[in-house]
């Protein structure tokens, strides 16, 4: 089981696991357009490398079974660095064997090594919220905010 940068190669597989994670939260009804991700994540390993790390998680057998999606952003009130996880997702069921715990930890060498002040995520899948939340915290996270929606139709 590796945690490794990702590849332009692993594109079309991250966009079926996409699929697969995608039908298990509240953006199912939203629509899932594969080419649309497919394009964000070739502009997050190419153009947007200096910004962006895509971290993929491989089971035994070489299948990408995990992904953690994260920016470097400097916040509006300070010129210092934080990082923001935009994307993380375990398949359902490869959760629970280590492939979270090593993606966030890989995450966080990455942030580290540039040097941000903080690390940040949110948790707006609509699904185990609790497990995760639970999670987050293990790992020293604090929770700080609450998620809202509303649909607009």
């Amino acid at each position: 089981m590796a945690i490794r940068m990702a590849r332009l190669d692993d594109i079309p597989g991250l966009v079926l696991m996409g699929r697969e994670v995608h039908a298990t939260t509240r953006f199912r009804g939203l629509g899932y357009d594969a080419d649309r991700v497919a394009r964000s994540l070739d502009a997050a390993l190419t153009r947007g490398r200096d910004r962006h790390v895509c971290l993929v998680a491989e089971g035994g057998d070489g299948r990408i079974v995990g992904l953690l999606l994260g920016v470097l952003e400097r916040h509006i009130f300070t010129d210092r660095l934080t990082a923001s996880v935009m994307l993380y997702a375990v398949l359902p069921e490869r959760r629970m064997g280590g492939h979270g715990l090593r993606l966030m930890r890989a995450f966080e060498h990455w942030a580290r090594n540039r040097g941000v002040a903080e690390i940040a995520f949110g948790i707006n899948s609509g699904a185990g919220h609790e497990v995760v939340g639970a999670f987050a915290r293990k790992l020293g996270f604090v929770r700080v905010g609450e998620n809202f929606v509303k649909e607009m139709g």
